[in-house]
């Protein structure tokens, strides 16, 4: 009797682990950003693209792909890459399929170094690009990047 009580026990913190959230989401969604900034100081491709959706579209009809060659090339480009944000804040909602979603804005600044020379590669100095990021919420992976809007890069990226 004993054995089945345990058991019941055990599947009852697997469920719960399972089916409710670990934490707020708008700390979620903080800690993608975080670990986005902290990867691209390690020049870290898949430590960046992880977290965006392979359904990846942004304005300008970049994917999941390109997004990620972009970013392999800057790592390769620069000696360094230095990511800040500021002022994220984050609506939370639910899509037609009652999947979670949210729209995070957020200032960013995201510097390239080569030979100790910086290069600005989106925002400027004083003036970070103020974007809208999309992300879907999935039961598995968490949090992923689905969409961004706003971004200004120079035009040789």
């Amino acid at each position: 009797m004993s054995k089945y009580i345990l058991l019941l026990i055990a599947l009852a913190v697997v469920l719960i682990y399972l089916f409710f959230p670990r934490g707020d989401d708008a700390g979620q969604i903080e800690a993608v950003f975080n670990e986005i900034r902290d990867a691209a100081g390690n020049k870290d491709t898949e430590g960046v693209t992880e977290h965006f959706s392979l359904q990846y579209k942004d304005e300008y009809g970049a994917g999941y792909p390109a997004v990620k060659g972009i970013i392999r090339n800057a790592f390769q480009e620069y000696d360094g890459i230095q990511a800040s944000y500021s002022g994220l804040s984050a609506v939370f909602g639910e899509n037609e399929y009652g999947e979670k979603e949210a729209a995070a804005n957020v200032d960013i600044l995201v510097t390239g170094f080569k030979s100790g020379i910086p290069y600005i590669l989106i925002g400027s100095e004083g003036s970070p690009d103020n974007i809208t990021v999309t992300l879907k919420k999935s039961g598995i992976s968490g949090w992923k990047i689905a969409g961004v809007e706003g971004l200004d890069t120079p035009d040789d990226y």
